[in-house]
């Protein structure tokens, strides 16, 4: 097995587990206790995991920013039937935005049916699944300086490229939602560019699978009655439904 293979499935394995032991690992991949001590230490230094006597453990806290590679491989049934059911909202010839966030990420491939759509983001990642997913799609960047987490673009650059378009239909996500805070989330300046973004579009569509509700982060994103879609994975209880729709918040979900 390669290096990179084997990191890979470290990685993994220690999403499912939340922490592993040096030894473990060693004899699992048939290797030396010293080369995965320094897979290890490549996992630290991109901020997946915190290293401790003998082992890893994930780094997963409310106010922690999780890694977008991290984000990318959880919940990935629920975000791909997130994103089909939200690829529904767009129209052919629209200019959408889509933020950073390893959901909306899902959108992208169900939009290959779509003629003549333009695309605003600030994320590199999601940029570079557009031009290789939708051919036909322009693409406009933001720019700015490159968040190794979120691999979002931030800063003064990106707010100036944001604030220069208005689009049709803003798809984004956050860390949770809940009747009494709202929509919360962790990286004071990516809410920022939501913020930003959500000035400049005609409908918000906000994606959240099930594991979302009812949680809160410690920034206000926005809140419920701001949006005009919810699409989440399954059916939300009972009062959930009932203030989204006093707040006139169309809740998609699959029927």
């Amino acid at each position: 097995m390669l290096n990179l293979e084997r990191i890979d499935c470290i990685r993994e394995e220690i999403q499912q587990k939340k922490a592993v032991t040096v030894e473990g690992l060693a004899k699992k991949y048939f290797v030396s206790p010293s080369t995965i001590r320094r897979d290890l230490d490549i996992l630290e230094k991109q901020g997946l995991i915190r290293r401790t006597y003998g082992g890893a453990v994930l780094l997963i806290h409310p106010s922690n920013e999780i890694p977008y590679s991290i984000r990318t491989n959880e919940n990935q049934v629920a975000k791909n039937i997130i994103g089909e059911l939200a690829a529904d909202l767009v129209m052919e010839n629209q200019f959408i935005a889509l933020d950073t966030t390893s959901t909306v990420a899902f959108v992208v491939p169900h939009l290959r049916h779509k003629n003549n759509l333009k695309v605003l983001t600030n994320s590199a990642q999601i940029a570079l699944e557009c031009i290789d997913t939708l051919p036909s799609t322009r693409v406009f960047c933001t720019g700015g300086w490159m968040n190794k987490f979120s691999l979002g673009f931030e800063g003064e650059t990106t707010r100036q490229r944001i604030v220069e378009y208005h689009t049709d239909i803003l798809f984004f996500s956050a860390r949770y939602i809940s009747l009494d805070a709202g929509i919360t989330d962790v990286n004071e300046e990516d809410i920022y560019l939501k913020q930003e973004m959500m000035k400049n579009t005609r409908k918000i569509v906000f994606l959240c699978d099930h594991t979302k509700f009812d949680e809160t982060s410690y920034r206000l994103v926005c809140q419920t009655r701001e949006i005009d879609y919810l699409v989440t994975d399954q059916e939300p209880p009972q009062h959930w439904l009932a203030r989204l729709e006093a707040e006139d918040v169309e809740v998609i979900f699959p029927e």
